[in-house]
């Protein structure tokens, strides 16, 4: 039985947190000047922050602060399986670097990920979009000759 190419993410935002997602989403939008969606938005933003160095990503954590964007709310965006693959090679990176050798979870990547889209170059961003899009993220809606305007 084939694997499904795509996954439910499951993010627990604070009402900042929150903010964050819907900034980022909003900044990815202008540069892909596309409709994307919200999981995309996600897949773009852990592509990047997997271009840093694992010493650049442990010295973002450090400097944000991640622990008040995190919350009780959950939000789910569907993208690809590999976004998964992409997050947890993330955290082994920082465990395996880390001096304490912890490794930060999911959400945390995810939000720290989210964070670096607004202070990230364009072409960076649209390379990312381009991974993302060539690992089976959603590609924007686009209307078909047949559709009804309404």
């Amino acid at each position: 039985m084939m694997a499904r190419p795509r996954r439910s993410f499951k993010l627990r935002l604070s009402p900042a947190g929150l903010d964050v997602l819907i900034d980022s989403h909003c900044h990815l939008i202008r540069v892909t000047r596309s409709l994307i969606a919200w999981g995309t938005t996600l897949h773009v933003a852990v592509e990047h922050l997997s271009t840093l160095s694992t010493g650049e990503i442990i010295e973002q954590m450090k400097v944000h602060e991640l622990d008040g964007l995190g919350g009780a709310e959950e939000h789910h965006v569907g993208a690809s399986n590999r976004l998964w693959d992409i997050a947890t090679s993330i955290t082994e990176r920082v465990q395996e670097t880390s001096p304490n050798g912890r490794q930060p979870n999911l959400g945390t990547i995810y939000l720290l990920a989210l964070m670096q889209i607004p202070k990230a170059g364009q072409s960076d961003l649209m390379s990312a979009y381009g991974r993302a899009l060539q690992s089976g993220a959603r590609t924007p809606a686009y209307r078909e000759v047949n559709d009804l305007a309404g």
